[in-house]
């Protein structure tokens, strides 16, 4: 197998676990919010019209009271209006009926309500002792009504009730099911990853250490070759290369060939590891590019959930909705960064050179920065002579590394710290320094401190590991070189230089 095709295919697992995780999750939100909305549709009218019959009831109540003192037309008025509402909750009521109980429960009601009406214009058209009829007749009417809409609201309440403790035990069921799928995802995820690594390394870490002991004069070395792809191709040359040099290696002319010999083979060894670090670069680029819809999908998805657009959110499901929107958000940032670091090292991204005082390009990364850096209690200051000469530089760019130092020395600055961003004339550039007084960088970390992924223990809010590799990566870009100075405790000193304007011969090396 290619490997080129061993690299898709690792990556391409990856790819999938997300989208299996991404639709699963899917479809969990979905089915709660299915869940909430059946016990809405079911119970919640049914609730809202038997709240709505008594309140009506009792205002005919009020009605007939009225009555008797002898406010008839206001009593007329009341009676009439909420007996239409009365019987309109009533027919919301008969038409959504769920649950066992329901339909005597409504049964009842429209007895009660038919056989109160009756007593209700008896009691209006009577005459002589109405108080006695309306407490005899009337009220006992009233009462019999009230206690079955009672009925059926506590018969609704309690089914919300059962129906919202199925949904809690669905939803914690769903939760575990969802991390687990997550771990044995991410495990999966790690053992293929860790395989495929030692798959490519180990035959590259035996043409080393073969090619050392050639280098030494061990000239009968040889390598198994144990795959049909590039690495093996590559061992197959390398063994060739050692018959061949084992064969002129007792001739002066052999001498000469052996030297031309080693030397391709050192560059077809180039050429492979080259077309390796190639095709990792553009499948970086294309995952990336390729996962940023789906992942926005799902931020919007979250989003919508958290706005409560599908109905109200309990504090559990609002946390892991929380949890979901800052893992996506940083899954976001990482494939930026990755995007931005593989168009870099394939060379899409050409510096657009502009001259720029450093005075504002200081200004122009640092201002933004100034609020979010003094509220955490660090003091922000920025020495830029106005008068500095122009620098030739692509200004997004390096506005981008300079807010980017600043943004790490925030992070690993305490309270009462400070930051400071200088600018200095030197030889024939201008040099930017970012020095903070925070916690350093330890010792064993300086050397590693700018390759990908490699992050500074204890730092409270570290990105990926990603930003100063893209940022050493732009300076070389310009021709510069990124380095740092630390002492732990004492905090670090980032510097990079910047080419005066008219002094492009750092460029164009820097270009070739």
């Amino acid at each position: 197998m290619k490997l080129r095709t061993r690299l898709l295919l690792g990556y391409g697992g990856f790819v999938l676990a997300l989208a299996v995780l991404g639709a699963w999750s899917a479809r969990t939100l979905s089915e709660m919010s299915r869940v909430s909305g059946r016990i809405i549709a079911e119970n919640y009218d049914s609730v809202v019209a038997a709240q709505d019959m008594k309140e009506s009831l009792e205002r005919q109540d009020s009605a007939a009271l009225f009555d008797l003192l002898g406010q008839r037309d206001l009593a007329r008025r009341q009676a009439a209006e909420h007996r239409a509402r009365f019987d309109a909750a009533l027919a919301r009521a008969a038409a959504n009926i769920t649950e066992i109980g329901e339909p005597d429960a409504i049964a009842s009601i429209r007895r009660g309500r038919d056989d109160y009406y009756r007593r209700y214009d008896a009691f209006v058209n009577a005459a002589g002792d109405r108080p006695a009829l309306y407490f005899g007749s009337l009220e006992p009417a009233f009462n019999q009504v009230r206690s079955d809409a009672d009925r059926l609201l506590r018969l609704n309440q309690e089914a919300m009730r059962r129906k919202a403790d199925v949904a809690s035990q669905i939803a914690r069921r769903w939760f575990f099911i969802t991390l687990g799928l997550a771990l044995v995802l991410m495990a999966a995820g790690v053992a293929i990853e860790v395989s495929l690594s030692k798959s490519i390394t180990g035959p590259v870490a035996q043409l080393t250490a073969a090619t050392t002991r050639m280098a030494a004069g061990e000239l009968d070395t040889a390598v198994p070759v144990r795959s049909q792809d590039e690495i093996g191709t590559l061992a197959v040359g390398f063994n060739r290369m050692a018959e061949r040099i084992r064969e002129l290696r007792h001739s002066d002319l052999g001498r000469l060939l052996v030297a031309q010999q080693t030397t391709e083979a050192a560059i077809d060894s180039l050429d492979h590891l080259s077309e390796v670090s190639r095709l990792k670069s553009e499948f970086i680029a294309a995952a990336s590019h390729e996962l940023r819809t789906p992942l926005t999908s799902v931020q919007m998805g979250i989003h919508l959930l958290l706005e409560d657009t599908r109905g109200t959110l309990d504090e559990r499901q609002r946390e892991i909705l929380q949890v979901c929107r800052e893992d996506t958000a940083r899954l976001d940032r990482l494939m930026r960064e990755l995007l931005d670091l593989s168009k870099i090292d394939s060379g899409a991204v050409v510096p657009q050179l502009a001259l720029v005082r450093p005075a504002a390009l200081l200004a122009g990364a640092v201002d933004p920065l100034r609020l979010q850096v003094e509220a955490r209690g660090i003091r922000l200051e920025v020495d830029a002579a106005p008068d500095l000469p122009k620098v030739s530089v692509d200004r997004s760019q390096i506005e981008r590394v300079i807010a980017n130092l600043v943004t790490n020395a925030m992070r690993a600055t305490p309270a009462d710290g400070t930051i400071t961003v200088t600018a200095t004339l030197r030889a024939d550039e201008v040099a930017i320094s970012v020095a903070d007084t925070g916690t350093g960088v330890p010792r064993d970390d300086l050397p590693r401190i700018f390759e990908p992924f490699v992050q500074v223990p204890h730092t409270p809010g570290a990105g990926a590991g990603l930003g100063l590799t893209i940022s050493r990566r732009i300076v070389e870009g310009h021709g510069g070189r990124l380095t740092v100075q630390s002492e732990p405790g004492h905090g670090s000193t980032f510097t990079f230089g910047l080419p005066l304007a008219g002094s492009g011969s750092r460029h164009e090396t820097a270009r070739h």
